[in-house]
């Protein structure tokens, strides 16, 4: 005698769980790339239409700096960590 009672719970078909498993699968991929994809515009939109640039103290664009630090923490630790640590934008 077994704790479970399987007699009452019919097993679906092996080809019909493996075609719901597919149908599963192409759903999700393509929920996962519509929304994906809809992020992606919603942000590109945003930077086209957002409002004025963002400048620094001394009225250079910020994007400009923020690309440019990277390469300023690369250099400071080339030189072992030693000079002035570029700790803003």
């Amino acid at each position: 005698m077994s704790t479970r009672d399987d007699s009452r719970r019919e097993r679906k078909p092996f080809p019909r769980r493996l075609a719901e498993l597919a149908v599963s699968i192409v759903v999700l991929t393509g929920v996962t790339v519509v929304v994906g994809y809809g992020g992606w515009v919603v942000l590109t939109l945003l930077a086209k239409l957002g409002g004025p640039d963002p400048e620094t103290a001394d009225g250079d664009p910020l994007r400009e700096r923020l690309l440019a630090w990277p390469e300023r923490n690369r250099e400071f630790m080339r030189n072992d960590g030693r000079g002035e640590l570029p700790l803003k934008p």
